[in-house]
């Protein structure tokens, strides 16, 4: 039985920086990093830190997908099979209904190899609020955690956090619930969390996805900064997620935004690219591509 950690959470939430910590922590195990990413890229595989480990990418989409729903079970017992780890992360899209999850992983076919030590939910303290309102997959998240990470507490009034607090022991009283920025915790606290052996719910496929796009965009060329601030205006309102690297002005910049903060850094010596990925309600693709385009046809 392959020890599993699976990490869930809404976008921006900070999945990818305790992937990263966890990366570090087990760099000893032969570790299987499964990504799902929500989308036809995964601009986070740049992000995670250099290791031994072994990443597998899902990258079609929601595992409401059929296609991938199919090639998740495959995979896992792939893995299982084949690459014999011990330790496999699973890193959920944070579009991922964990219900869903654990249904699949509920599967005979599945549960023979696998043990789901620990689930642990990755909470933005910033934006979790909004999102529960009008989403599905953020309460089903952290309904179904073992672990709570309220995270992103340097960036809301003490006021705020205890009122995150509370939404979220609601959702999951039996869970333990840990405030951070960057994801920052004694790690013992996951590797030392063993749940029961996992039920699932109902059958994979049941659920409904929450009405959500993933748009990907790529162009060559620089473009101006105040052409920029332009296109970033135009995404106001719609946008849950964007993340990538655009050039502008002859500088790379990695692109990182949520549903009210966007930052841009700039990254010396990172070779000219612009690719970036909106995820939004109401998106316009069509639109949001043309104007992404037209950023660098001067």
């Amino acid at each position: 039985m392959i020890p599993t950690i699976l990490i869930t959470g809404f976008l921006g939430a900070g999945k990818t920086t305790l992937l990263n910590r966890l990366i570090n922590h087990y760099r000893s195990k032969r570790t299987v990093l499964l990504v799902n990413e929500f989308g036809e890229v995964n601009i986070d595989a740049q992000r995670l830190v250099k290791g031994s480990y072994e990443t597998v990418e899902l990258n079609k989409g929601s595992l409401f997908c059929i296609c991938v729903r199919t090639d998740f079970i495959a995979e896992v017992e792939r893995i299982a099979q084949k690459l014999h780890p011990e330790l496999l992360i699973i890193e959920a899209t944070g579009m991922a209904d964990t219900a869903e999850m654990e249904n699949m992983l509920a599967l005979p076919v599945l549960k023979k190899h696998i043990h789901l030590s620990v689930n642990v939910c990755v909470v933005d303290a910033q934006n979790f609020l909004k999102v529960k309102t009008f989403l599905l997959a953020p309460v089903s998240q952290v309904s179904k955690a073992d672990i709570v990470i309220i995270n992103k507490i340097d960036l809301v009034t003490p006021q705020v956090l205890e009122a995150v607090k509370e939404v979220v022991i609601s959702l999951a009283p039996g869970a333990r619930v840990v405030a951070t920025s960057y994801c920052s915790l004694d790690l013992a606290r996951i590797e030392d969390f063993q749940r029961q052996n996992i039920v699932g719910t109902g059958t994979p496929g049941e659920g409904r996805p929450d009405p959500v796009v993933s748009v990907t965009l790529n162009s060559e060329g620089s473009c101006d900064m105040a052409a920029w601030t332009d296109f970033v205006n135009s995404l106001a309102g719609t946008i849950l997620r964007v993340k990538g690297n655009v050039t502008m002005d002859g500088s790379v910049f990695e692109i990182d935004a949520t549903t009210d903060r966007w930052t841009q850094k700039k990254i010396p010596g990172q070779k000219r690219e612009n690719r970036l990925v909106v995820i939004g309600k109401d998106v316009d693709q069509k639109g949001v591509t043309e104007a992404f385009g037209r950023l660098f046809q001067n």
